[in-house]
């Protein structure tokens, strides 16, 4: 970096801010996008504390008000810079996931930034805004999109002349400026860390060694299955003791299991009556109303008046002919589709400027310049498709690989120069005839096709009422009610399962649930069941309240409850038992191994006392996923490649055998390339860091998210 950043010399850029009196007003869509862009990049706290806590960050507690505050500012710089823009609830989900991610980084690595004194100066900033080095991104603001040239003059231009007194555009820039120079601090810092790796000579001659070698082996193992389990009983403290020995490697997060009912508010048959009340009743309204488009918006239609007039191919293929053979004033409907009902009333009719026609075609790919073999192979499958041989369908079902190939080669209704296929198979096919085959070249392949349908240039002007089946108030009534009797009896003497059974209810369960992740397989809004289910008053068995999952109502049990830390025995037993059990095992077969090594001094004799065979292990390396007769054991392959040749090993206690290493010899290999494997060795380092550090600062900070409590 240039000495000038050392100046504490007063630079233009503040010179100008303090003449001003103000920043930068933002103006242009392109300067618009650049600052939310950064903006959203990372971020600091900024509201006080609350016993409302949404988790916890480097061992500070987050208040609802702080992580709030946070997505507010989000969301006003988004909705101020893209005037119109709605935010749904999943934008604002994402959005609530920024703001949270902000709020790490601003914990767990500015932090470190400020530790090492990281900073932009005054000089840096002026260089990388309207000095000698403008940041692209700012270079790309003022670009002119025509000329594709940078504008120097017009960014000193924004900043002497076009800083009017406009408060919001102030907070804007100020923000935009934090950001950027926070996002330049953390590019100084991964670099400072990525520029502190090195690879020593012995590390790459290692890593060479490691990729090249490979050694012939010969093994002779006892199989722990040789000896029976039931001579083995694993009891809880051996499984605990275990556990304990490997640390953190079994250690759990808190987790609840649950087993669950989900009722569903399915429209009843009651409900589908209704609409076709609706229906008969809307169909007379419609048919004599003289005023289309307000009845539409009157009647509530999910589908708005739309005056435009429409193709073929513009509505369901099931419904279309329906539409475009129906007199002008017609209803025609209710046509049910996807639990939607719909009305189509035929308001006029015109005539389209380009042709449609409806085809289906089976398409036979050129591979190099054998146009005359495909087109060959077309005539031959036309022959068998009109001698019955074989369908139409079921050729284009093998041939074709566009949206064809599912539909039996119907290509729907295609219009005159829509592009969807080529001009020359469709010229054929509206000069064709209703029915007829037609075999067609085209830069697509060879086409057999034909016209299922008349050329059409009809247009047709429709006014849509649709409205979707949905359940009744009664109906969802009932299901509520179900729920209750479900809740009422799970309280009583019989299991949770019992009471479902009784009731014809499929029970479902979901198993280690945690904080962390909430998911169910099938269940909308999980967040609703995590505050019950860890929330400190709900304990291992209670039944749950009936959890609204706006579709559907939940009752569930709590079955089993598992706090952080080291699992209990039953827990253990699955994962564990076995790898207890060959420990046990091991301690019987061990001495047996040793004693007879102590007499053999080969393999095949060491075999020959065990009653074995000898195991050979030719060109076994660190790329040897696994050893044949003994699987995937590491600690073994790590003993073949540690023997020194024409050396044996001594007992290993592997993971599905005790066995002994005998390395015959070594094969040849070329040396690595030092100075390549040393590069190598760098770049990998590198390039992970910055993930790496991300990682690292959140471990050490212990992040707890618990926002869970307070979104759905």
């Amino acid at each position: 970096m240039s000495d000038k950043y050392n100046n504490e010399e007063e630079s233009l850029l503040q010179k100008i801010q303090n003449k001003s009196g103000c920043l930068l007003l933002v103006i242009g869509a392109a300067m618009l996008a650049f600052v939310l862009t950064d903006f959203v990049s990372s971020g600091t706290s900024i509201f006080g504390s609350s016993e409302n806590n949404v988790g916890s960050i480097a061992g500070q507690p987050i208040t609802y008000e702080e992580f709030n505050g946070k997505f507010e500012e989000l969301k006003n710089q988004v909705l101020q810079n893209n005037p119109g823009f709605v935010m749904d609830e999943t934008t604002s989900a994402q959005y609530r996931d920024e703001a949270w991610k902000q709020l790490i980084e601003a914990k767990t690595i500015k932090p470190q930034h400020e530790k090492l004194g990281l900073s932009i100066s005054a000089a840096e900033l002026e260089d990388l805004t309207i000095g000698d080095n403008t940041h692209s991104q700012i270079r790309q603001s003022f670009t002119d999109p025509k000329t594709g040239v940078f504008d120097k003059n017009r960014l000193v231009r924004f900043l002497k002349e076009d800083i009017n007194a406009n408060p919001e555009a102030l907070k804007s820039w100020k923000t935009f400026q934090d950001q950027f120079t926070a996002s330049l601090v953390a590019q100084k810092y991964s670099a400072l860390i990525a520029s502190s790796f090195y690879a020593t000579d012995l590390e790459a001659r290692t890593k060479g060694q490691d990729e090249r070698k490979s050694v012939n082996a010969s093994i002779v193992a006892i199989p722990y299955q040789q000896l029976a389990d039931s001579l083995y009983e694993v009891s809880d403290k051996q499984l605990i003791s275990y556990a304990k020995r490997f640390g953190e490697k079994y250690e759990q997060k808190a987790s609840r299991d649950m087993e669950f009912v989900n009722l569903y508010v399915i429209p009843s048959r009651e409900d589908s009556l209704r609409m076709l009340d609706w229906s008969a009743e809307a169909i007379e309204k419609f048919a004599t109303t003289k005023e289309d488009s307000l009845f539409v918006s009157i009647m509530n239609s999910e589908t708005p008046f739309d005056p435009s007039f429409k193709v073929r191919g513009s509505f369901s293929p099931e419904m279309e002919d329906n539409i475009f053979g129906a007199e002008t004033g017609k209803v025609v409907g209710p046509f049910q589709k996807d639990g939607v009902y719909t009305l189509f009333k035929v308001l006029a009719t015109g005539t389209d400027s380009l042709r449609s026609v409806k085809a289906s075609h089976i398409l036979f790919s050129v591979f190099g310049t054998d146009t005359a073999k495909a087109e060959e192979e077309a005539r031959a499958v036309l022959a068998k498709i009109k001698s019955g041989e074989t369908t139409f369908a079921a050729e284009a079902s093998l041939k074709n690989y566009d949206a064809t190939r599912s539909t039996g080669g119907d290509m729907g209704w295609v219009r005159e120069e829509s592009g969807a296929y080529p001009k020359r198979l469709l010229n054929t096919l509206f000069n064709s005839g209703d029915g007829n085959y037609v075999i067609v070249r085209s830069e697509q392949g060879v086409h057999i096709a034909k016209a299922t349908s008349g050329v059409s240039r009809k247009t047709v002007q429709v006014a849509v009422l649709d409205q979707s089946l949905y359940a009744s108030s009664t109906t969802d009534g009932d299901v509520y009610k179900l729920a209750g009797e479900l809740l009422t009896k799970a309280q009583g003497d019989k299991s949770f399962e019992e009471v479902a059974e009784s009731m014809n209810i499929t029970k479902r369960v979901a198993n280690r649930i945690t904080e962390e992740n909430r998911a169910i397989s099938g269940v909308s809004e999980s967040n609703k069941i995590a505050r019950w289910l860890f929330d400190e008053k709900t304990k291992e068995g209670d039944i749950s309240p009936i959890i609204d999952l706006n579709g559907s109502y939940l009752v569930a049990r709590v079955s089993k409850m598992r706090n952080a830390g080291l699992p209990d025995a039953q827990d253990l037993r699955g994962e564990l038992e076995m790898l207890v059990r060959n420990e046990l095992k091991a301690k019987d077969l061990i001495p047996k191994m040793e004693g007879a090594l102590a007499k053999a001094k080969t393999a095949d004799a060491l075999a020959k006392a065990l009653g074995v065979n000898v195991i050979a292990a030719p060109a076994t390396s660190f790329m040897t996923g696994s050893l044949a007769f003994i699987g995937q054991d590491e600690k073994i392959i790590g003993t073949v490649l540690g023997t020194p040749a024409g050396k044996r090993s001594e007992v290993i206690e592997g993971k599905g055998s005790v066995a002994v290493v005998f390395v015959n010899n070594e094969n040849q290999y070329d040396p690595a390339d030092i100075a390549s494997v040393k590069m190598q060795l760098k770049m990998e380092n590198s390039q992970s860091i910055e993930g790496d550090i991300q990682m690292a600062l959140s471990k050490l900070a212990d992040v707890k998210d618990t926002r869970y409590k307070f979104y759905d």
